[in-house]
């Protein structure tokens, strides 16, 4: 009968021990998982780790290959499709512009994964590797907006985070000539017609400059406004986030304004597509995530490409 007692006593011993092993695998496979692996169990095909998404870009050649600029990480988005990363490096793109002819690098700045600024740089294999282009000045900047004329991808101008000044170069990034700032800049956009017709979002409202940057204009429409995001499409016509407003576009050059779209998002980037007829829009929800929205210009879809919701 002690004999019977005691094996019970072991079997029960061992099943508890099982058991318990079995309960420390499933918290500590949990608990220790990465946010990549929390990505990937998470319902929401949509869901992305990112943090804050700074630009967009659709490529010249295949436009169905929209870019995706984040505080961390650097994506693509295929025909619509749920983001994926692409860097090989983790870098800090504050600032992002395509390119709007094939054959042209994207361009981009921020911060490296050792820290400090980046200055300008480019990659052209689609954001998978980047390479140093050019300071612009000493330290380097950190352009929080920028822009690349569409009729001359070798004139690009940016606005350095700590209130440097506009630096604008014609060269591809080999020289640089310091523009004055009409107001703390916020976005920038160049005429994809003329690149001596730059566009400038502020906290302030919208300016136009005609001679390429050396002197601004401030519109009579959305002043003392903070504008958010600004961009031409490939026809001119322009789109601006402007607060309170939403998505406001334009084909006079900003002399007049038409109401575009009011979304439930704040919109801080825009990427506008016109050969598609849709229009890319970046930012952040009132409960504060951060996502990407595919828009047609009829407005007859909104289809959501990314989200953090899931995540946070």
């Amino acid at each position: 009968m002690n004999s019977k007692i005691k094996k019970i006593k072991i079997l029960a011993i061992i099943v508890i021990i099982v058991l318990t092993s079995l309960v420390l695998v499933f918290f500590s496979s949990h608990m220790l998982a990465t946010p990549r692996d929390q990505e990937n169990e998470t319902k929401n095909p949509q869901s992305v780790f990112w943090r804050h998404v700074h630009g967009l870009g659709v490529d010249p050649e295949d436009r169905s290959i929209l870019y995706i600029a984040t505080h961390g990480d650097f994506y693509q988005s295929v025909n619509g499709e749920p983001p994926i990363k692409v860097d090989e490096k983790r870098a800090d793109y504050m600032a992002f512009s395509a390119p709007y002819k094939p054959g042209y690098p994207l361009y981009a700045s921020g911060h490296p994964e050792t820290g400090g600024n980046s200055g300008l740089i480019q990659s052209t294999d689609g954001g998978k590797t980047w390479q140093h282009v050019s300071n612009v000045i000493e330290p380097p900047v950190d352009f929080h907006a920028m822009a690349v004329s569409k009729s001359d991808p070798k004139t690009i101008i940016g606005f350095d985070s700590a209130a440097r000044g506009i630096f604008k170069t014609i060269d591809g990034g080999k020289t640089w000539e310091t523009l004055k700032q009409p107001e703390h800049i916020t976005a920038l956009a160049i005429s994809p017609l003329d690149s001596n017709v730059i566009m400038a979002g502020t906290n302030k409202g919208i300016f136009r400059s005609d001679d390429g940057g050396n002197t601004w204009l401030q519109m009579e429409s959305y002043k003392k406004l903070n504008v958010l995001a600004i961009s031409f499409d490939d026809d001119a016509r322009l789109f601006a986030s402007v607060d309170t407003f939403g998505i406001v576009s334009s084909s006079t050059f900003g002399d007049k304004w038409d109401e575009f779209a009011n979304l439930e998002i704040k919109i801080t980037s825009i990427s506008p597509d016109s050969q598609n007829k849709v229009i890319y829009v970046a930012g952040y929800s009132s409960e504060g995530y951060q996502e990407v929205y595919k828009i047609s210009y009829d407005l007859n879809s909104v289809d959501l490409i990314g989200t953090n919701e899931d995540l946070n």
